[in-house]
């Protein structure tokens, strides 16, 4: 299937507003009485910087760009019922018509400024509404339709695309977290696309009759992922994670382990050495190195580091990476990312522009706390040099919600499906004082870490705490609880910290701890905590990690404390009062 013609440099500057909306008529959802997260939504994001510029000065960008977008591409038709997101400047389809990525854009864009925009909910039943009444075989969106009939444009058998399947799953949870009534077609949205877009060792296909051998970098919104996770508990969407994020691992390794570069299509993605399709594989565009489907790779890539921390440790520094070559082949302008690169950082060529491009590297900046290139993208933000169509100033209305810092993820905000969430305290013995209870513990040396506290290593509180290691020896000490994160909470693992060592080195670490998630299955989903014996400290600090993105799921908080006594010296972790909150 061809995906997208190559995009040239659109020349054209004159803008069309478009005419007053009409009332939806066909029976849709309640309308709420007031969005939960109306625009601006304000949030703090687990790492890295903000723009130097006020946070009013940033909604404020934010809206103006909102406007622009809404009367320049959100189109009411085909049907009274309906809105679709135009093409307009980038002939994607005939007569300016919808493809679903964009549908998928205007579904995620219009929830995000609920508040703001007070027609935001009817419009997206009609964005919805669309999406329904041109469903193909597999239930999915077709993926290309006509600008005056809505008739599909593509030839063949009517298909979907995974980016705008994905977009579109994301954006009716999106609406079910602001508005409530939209779980029913969330989940059934989300199990069309687990039967049809996912290949059965779990990573993502290029569409839905596509083969299980293929994938697309671009379609690799791990963010969008976690949130299915929390919301969508009948399906192991932890694999679809783990297994992308092995597919990313291995090519950035393989071919751009400098750059963390992903190039447009990946072929052998089902086995252990996925690799760059060949250059001519799906699009007439180098479809081996990075292009105009991989350019929005770190706006997906920095904003699930922006929302999970160091619970996306792939993502975030896979991001910085990227915001890093970025800058490096542009010289630290914006305007000079251009959209093809080759997996070693070097331009493919400079006479291709566009937008997105710079736009796109905004989010993995602000992830790899680099204030100056931050600062530079979000000021490039507020042009459009190139007089870039649809597809360029979608990506940028998206980016400018996450970098103005109004960017809400429903994995962390109200119920899940349906649901609600009772807040609580989900481990059972956390701070130890029954001992052992609860908790499954081994140790290499034989000296289980749950232990009395003594004089010489007392407790942060009460009389048991959990000591790792400190024996002088190589050993490795394990300590586990399984938990249910609740559907629909937000959750958080706190724990407090006391690191002793007698290590007589100021560089290497011989002795390490680390905090970690694993899934039913023992597959390690995340390290969110990772510390050695040159983190020593002389009392006990409480640490702190977001495991929202966990909500719906069984886990297994595994702490691990390893010695190799290659120094000489010996180091001691210990814990105590560990708590995995709800709310």
């Amino acid at each position: 299937m061809q995906r997208r013609s190559k995009r040239v440099l659109s020349l054209a500057t004159g803008i069309s507003t478009l005419a007053g909306c009409v009332a939806l008529l066909a029976t849709q959802p309640a309308q709420a009485a007031g969005p939960v997260h109306a625009f601006p939504s304000h949030q703090t994001y687990k790492v890295g910087v903000m723009p130097s510029a006020s946070q009013s000065a940033r909604d404020a960008a934010v809206k103006k760009q909102y406007d622009s977008w809404k009367a320049t591409y959100l189109v009411h038709g085909c049907a009274t019922n309906e809105y679709y997101v135009s093409t307009k400047g980038d002939g994607d389809a005939t007569n300016n018509g919808p493809v679903s990525e964009g549908q998928g854009y205007g579904m995620n864009i219009v929830p995000l400024m609920a508040g703001y925009d007070g027609n935001a909910q009817t419009e997206f039943n009609g964005l919805w509404q669309l999406v329904k009444d041109h469903e193909d075989q597999y239930g999915l969106m077709r993926w290309q339709l006509d600008g005056k009939t809505c008739a599909y444009y593509s030839g063949g058998t009517p298909d979907g695309a995974t980016d705008g399947d994905l977009d579109i799953g994301y954006g009716l949870i999106l609406a079910d977290k602001q508005w409530g009534g939209y779980s029913g077609d969330a989940l059934k949205w989300l199990t069309a696309f687990w039967n049809h877009d996912v290949a059965p060792d779990g990573h993502l296909k290029c569409e839905d009759d596509g083969p299980n051998t293929d994938t697309r970098p671009s379609d690799h919104m791990i963010d969008h992922l976690r949130a299915f996770a929390a919301y969508d508990t009948s399906h192991d969407w932890n694999k679809v994670i783990a297994r992308t994020e092995a597919v990313d691992s291995a090519l950035v390794t393989n071919y751009s382990g400098s750059y963390g570069l992903l190039p447009d299509f990946v072929v052998g993605a089902n086995g252990s050495a996925p690799a760059p399709a060949p250059a001519n594989y799906q699009e007439n565009q180098p479809d081996d190195i990075v292009g105009y489907n991989s350019v929005r790779v770190p706006w997906h890539m920095g904003t699930d580091a922006l929302l999970n921390g160091s619970g996306s440790a792939f993502e975030l520094a896979d991001a910085a990476k990227w915001s890093a070559c970025a800058k490096k082949v542009s010289g630290g302008d914006p305007a000079k990312v251009y959209p093809h690169l080759n997996l070693n950082c070097t331009a493919h060529g400079t006479s291709d522009v566009a937008e997105e491009a710079g736009d796109s590297i905004g989010p993995s900046a602000m992830a790899a706390g680099d204030q100056a290139w931050t600062d530079s993208i979000w000021n490039f933000l507020q042009t459009n040099p190139y007089g870039d169509g649809y597809y360029g100033e979608s990506i940028k209305t998206l980016v400018m919600i996450v970098m103005a810092g109004d960017y809400w993820s429903p994995a962390a905000s109200g119920s899940s499906g349906g649901g609600t969430c009772t807040p609580g305290q989900v481990l059972t013995n956390p701070g130890f004082e029954s001992g052992a209870g609860s908790w499954t513990q081994t140790s290499t040396l034989g000296y289980p870490p749950i232990t009395k506290a003594t004089s010489t290593e007392p407790a942060h509180s009460g009389s048991w705490e959990a000591f790792f290691d400190g024996n002088g020896s190589k050993d490795a000490d394990t300590l586990a609880q399984g938990v249910a994160i609740p559907a629909g909470c937000a959750a958080a693992l706190t724990y407090w910290l006391h690191i002793d060592t007698t290590e007589n080195t100021s560089t290497a670490t011989p002795d390490t701890f680390k905090v970690q998630i694993l899934n039913s299955s023992g597959t390690v989903l995340a390290t969110v905590g990772s510390f050695s014996n040159l983190d020593k400290n002389s009392g006990y600090a409480q640490k702190s990690v977001d495991l929202s993105s966990y909500a719906g799921q069984s886990v297994t908080l595994k702490f691990t404390g390893a010695e190799t006594d290659a120094n000489g010296g010996t180091t001691d972790f210990v814990i105590d009062d560990t708590a995995l909150t709800t709310s």
